[in-house]
C-alpha cells in the first residue's frame, strides 16, 4: 500500500502538458521531414520521416526511463559519463570515427552510427552541474574556477578538433548559463565574455570596428570599477581585453577555411551566391516565398525543386516557412516558446542546487539550438550545421533530445525527494 500511494504521489507530478508539448513538436518535425524528402518511389521503412518516427519512439522511451532514475544516482553517475564521453571524443580525434563531409564526428558501429559529441554534451551537462551544485564560483575566489574550467576546456577542444565549433560553441553555452545560476552576476558575465567581444569589434572585416572597440574597453573599465574586484584581477581583465583586440587577426587565422569562409558569407552572402552563400540565399527566398499563410503542405519550389540544400536537417526551418508561412513559424515558435517556460518552471518548485543546474543547462541547449539555428536560416548568423530540436532530422540529436527532455521529466518528478 504505501509504495503504491508513493507510485501515485510521484504520479501526480508529471506534467502533461510538458509532454504534450513535446509531442507536438515531435509531430511537426515528422511532417517537415516528410514533406521535405517525400518521394513516391521509395520504399517507407527506408524514408527519411519513417526513420525519424523510429528515433522518436526510441527516445520516448528512454525520456520515459530517465524520469524513474533517482536523482542521487545521477550525481553519482555524473563524472563517470564524464569521462566515458571523453574516451568517445578521443576515438574519433584520433581516426576512430567516420569522416563525412570533412568532419570526422562519427562512430560506425555497424547497424548505425553515433556521434560521440552529442552524448558528450549530456555528460557534460550532468558533471558541469555536479560540480557546481556542491562549488559556487565567485571572481573573489578564483579557485572555485579551476575544476570546471578543466571540466569545460578538455571536451570544448577535443570536439574543435573534429572540426565541429558549432557543437564546441553548446559546451560554452552550457558553460556560460551554469556559471550565471551559479552564482556570478551579469556584470561579471560580461566581464567573462569581454575578451570574445573584443576579437569581434576590433577584427577589420567590421565597419568602425576600432570605434565599437573603443567603446567596449570604456565599458570593461566602468564595469571593473563597479565590482571592486581585486587588482590583479582587474588588470588582468583590462590587459586581456586590450591584448584580445591587437590579437584578433590570430584569432581569425586559427579558424578553418571553411570556417571564415562562412563568417566572409555571413558579412555579405552576394559575395559567393554560388557558392557558401547560395545556402542562405536559397534559405530567405524559401521562407521569403511563404508569405503569411505558406505555399501549402508539400508545396513550394526551393523544396521541390531541390534549390534548398539540407532541407531535412539544418534548413528545416525554411521548410516550414515556406510551406507555412509566419503564422506556421509562429505557431512552432509558440510551440518552442512554451516548452521552454514549462522545463524552466522546475526552478520555481524546487531550491536544490543540482536540480535546477541541470534544468537551466538543459534548457540553455535547447535554447541555443534553437535561437542559432532560426537566426543561421534567415540570414543573421553564419551556417553553422547545428539542428533545429524536434524538427531537423538526424538520430543522434534526436535522442539528445530524448535525454534532454527526460532529465526535465525526472527534475520535476522527483527534484523535491533527494
Amino acid at each position: 500500500m504505501n509504495t503504491a500511494r508513493r507510485f501515485l504521489d510521484k504520479t501526480m507530478k508529471v506534467d502533461w502538458f510538458f509532454i504534450i508539448l513535446v509531442l507536438a513538436l515531435m509531430c511537426c518535425g515528422v511532417t517537415l521531414v516528410y514533406s521535405a524528402t517525400y518521394n513516391p518511389e521509395e520504399v517507407f521503412y527506408q524514408s527519411y520521416w519513417f526513420r525519424q518516427i523510429i528515433y522518436f519512439i526510441v527516445g520516448f522511451f528512454i525520456a520515459a526511463a530517465l524520469s524513474f532514475i533517482r536523482i542521487d544516482y545521477l550525481k553519482r553517475l555524473a563524472m563517470p559519463l564524464y569521462f566515458l564521453s571523453l574516451l568517445g571524443l578521443i576515438v574519433v580525434l584520433f581516426g576512430g570515427g567516420d569522416v563525412i563531409k570533412g568532419a570526422g564526428r562519427w562512430i560506425d558501429l555497424g547497424l548505425f552510427k553515433i556521434q560521440p559529441s552529442e552524448f558528450a554534451k549530456l555528460a557534460y551537462l550532468l558533471a558541469f552541474s555536479y560540480w557546481l551544485s556542491r562549488h559556487p564560483v565567485s571572481f573573489f575566489r578564483l579557485k572555485s574556477f579551476f575544476v570546471p574550467a578543466v571540466l569545460f576546456i578538455i571536451p570544448f577542444f577535443l570536439v574543435l578538433q573534429q572540426p565541429d565549433l558549432s557543437t564546441a560553441l553548446v559546451f560554452t553555452a552550457i558553460t556560460l548559463v551554469g556559471f550565471y545560476w551559479a552564482g556570478l552576476t551579469l556584470v561579471d558575465m560580461f566581464l567573462l565574455l569581454s575578451p570574445l567581444f573584443s576579437v569581434l569589434l576590433s577584427h577589420s572585416q567590421f565597419v568602425f570596428s576600432q570605434i565599437f572597440w573603443g567603446g567596449l574597453i570604456c565599458l570593461v573599465a566602468l564595469a571593473l570599477f563597479y565590482r571592486k574586484l581585486p587588482k590583479a584581477l582587474t588588470s588582468f581583465f583590462f590587459l586581456i581585453n586590450i591584448f584580445a583586440g591587437y590579437a584578433s587577426s590570430m584569432a581569425w587565422n586559427m579558424l578553418k577555411p571553411h570556417q571564415q569562409k562562412r563568417v566572409e558569407t555571413f558579412l555579405d552572402p552576394m559575395n559567393d551566391p554560388l557558392g557558401d552563400g547560395y545556402q542562405v540565399l536559397q534559405s530567405m527566398t524559401a521562407i521569403g516565398s511563404g508569405g503569411l499563410t505558406g505555399k501549402g503542405f508539400g508545396e513550394g519550389s526551393q523544396t521541390n525543386l531541390s534549390f534548398l540544400p539540407e532541407e531535412h536537417t539544418d534548413f528545416i526551418f525554411s521548410v516550414l516557412g515556406e510551406q507555412f508561412g509566419f503564422l506556421g513559424a509562429l505557431f512552432v515558435l509558440t510551440l518552442f516558446f512554451l516548452f521552454l517556460w514549462r522545463g524552466l518552471s522546475i526552478c520555481k518548485i524546487y531550491e536544490d542546487p543540482f536540480v535546477n543546474l541541470v534544468t537551466v543547462c538543459a534548457c540553455s541547449i535547447f535554447l541555443f539550438h534553437i535561437l542559432v539555428n532560426i537566426a543561421m536560416t534567415i540570414g543573421l548568423m553564419p551556417v553553422t550545421g547545428l539542428p533545429l530540436p524536434f524538427l531537423s532530422y538526424g538520430g543522434s540529436f534526436a535522442l539528445t533530445c530524448a535525454v534532454l527532455v527526460g532529465f526535465l521529466i525526472n527534475m520535476r518528478y522527483q527534484g523535491g525527494r533527494y
